[in-house]
């Protein structure tokens, strides 16, 4: 007898504990900050959090983004079969021939001020491929390729996608 009343003794502490634990973890955590809102306020509230967030545009102008960085905004193309490319694609760039620090604003500006014949460039290059090779390491290679040739005094080194569906 005396077994178990030990017994339920132990199961009372313990439970007693672990009842103890929940109430100090419930009071510390933020549940008391937390809004409560109906099913209607609820939506609305997710509306109005959607039609705030920032959309994301669409550019076709060029555009520096920093030290031997270029945007050339978004593309969208048709390709073969019906069927779409939408790409935004980033430069990295360099000084073709060794200049001061003072001459670097040339290069910057012969990439704006041609930006739409490369933007034209880009768009023969990926409008001349086919679907099996438009994201392969071979495209990159003749975009460079076509870039550079419209270039004099940049030299472009690599290209970045920041964005490229294939729809």
């Amino acid at each position: 007898m005396s077994r178990k009343i030990i017994k339920i003794l132990i199961y009372i502490v313990i439970s007693l504990i672990v009842i103890l634990l929940l109430a100090y973890g419930v009071s510390e955590s933020d549940f008391n900050n937390l809004k409560k809102y109906d099913q209607k306020d609820s939506i609305r509230t997710t509306l109005q959090k959607s039609s705030q967030k920032k959309e994301r545009t669409y550019t076709t102008e060029v555009e520096i983004q920093g030290a031997g960085m270029a945007s050339l905004g978004d593309f969208t193309l048709s390709i073969s079969n019906n069927r779409q490319v939408h790409a935004n694609i980033s430069l990295k760039y360099e000084d073709k021939k060794e200049r001061s620090w003072i001459g670097t604003s040339s290069i910057e500006q012969e990439i704006i001020d041609k930006g739409n014949v490369l933007r034209g460039s880009v768009i023969r290059t990926i409008a001349n491929s086919n679907n099996a090779n438009i994201s392969n390491n071979a495209m990159k290679k003749r975009l460079i390729k076509n870039l550079n040739n419209n270039l004099s005094d940049a030299k472009i080194e690599n290209i970045y996608f920041n964005k490229f569906v294939i729809e």
